[in-house]
């Protein structure tokens, strides 16, 4: 009997080790696992979101005046369920060649194509690829566009935007949000008094995004890429993303920065 019982006590011990292991095991996967599925980022795409299906690189003929170039749609996934009323963005611009071309000068006043590009925040209308942080509430969104910012062929885009922080928004984790996009025309792509340069290649990379949580009272950051943070324009044509200015370091802006925008 009593061997019976050490026997028992023996078998009952390297059981309850295996058991231990097998646990631990299992709570490392899962702590692996929720790791990777809360991984956020940032995305940039050519007219939808990268989910909704946008492409990396777009493409134009430089034909005509008339129409829209390209839609950029700057997208994100929170690295953690948080409410929203406020965003701010980098975006850096690279040309192929030494010098930005006069195509791609915008917002400056005294620029080729000054009113060029556009801002928007209300996808309620669409598309649906993803989905809409926003709901159409924003009471504040612009951006700026510096020329030269990290070179002759260089520009920065950066900006925001800003609903009312009593009526803020909650994202998900693991869901694609759209936060803003960026419409390119084609005026001044041909005949008299077009600006040239709309066929040279061309690397936009979104570098940061920070958002602000108005429960927490805190901005947080989203550098790295959901699924891309960089399209082309033309092919791009400057490495692939190795001469993207992917590295360059972003400038930390305060919502004070972004409403003097507006003044």
């Amino acid at each position: 009997m009593q061997r019976a019982r050490a026997f028992f006590y023996v078998a009952a011990g390297v059981f309850l080790l295996a058991l231990k292991k097998t646990l631990l095991i299992s709570g490392l996967l899962l702590a692996l696992t929720a790791s990777v599925a809360s991984a956020g980022g940032i995305n940039l795409s050519w007219n939808d979101c990268v989910e909704g299906g946008g492409a990396q690189d777009a493409t134009f003929a430089c034909n005509t005046n008339t129409g829209t170039a390209g839609t950029l749609y700057a997208s994100f996934v929170p690295n953690f369920d948080q409410t929203l009323c406020a965003f701010e963005f980098v975006i850096d611009v690279q040309s192929a060649g030494a010098a930005l071309p006069e195509w791609w000068k915008f917002k400056a006043a005294g620029t080729c194509r000054q009113a060029s590009m556009t801002m928007n925040t209300n996808f309620t209308t669409g598309p649906f690829g993803c989905v809409d942080s926003w709901h159409g509430q924003f009471v504040l969104q612009d951006f700026n566009y510096l020329i030269g910012h990290s070179g002759p062929n260089t520009a920065r885009i950066w900006g925001g935007g800003e609903i009312h922080c009593d009526t803020w928004e909650f994202v998900d984790t693991g869901v694609e949000y759209y936060c803003f996009a960026l419409i390119i025309n084609r005026a001044k792509t041909v005949d008299t008094g077009s600006c040239p340069g709309c066929s040279e290649p061309v690397c936009l990379v979104f570098n940061e995004l920070r958002l602000y949580d108005p429960l927490d009272r805190a901005w947080t950051s989203l550098n790295a890429p959901a699924q891309r943070n960089y399209v082309t324009w033309q092919g791009g044509g400057i490495g692939d993303p190795a001469g993207c200015p992917l590295a360059t370091p972003t400038t930390k802006a305060t919502w004070g920065r972004i409403k003097a925008l507006y003044r």
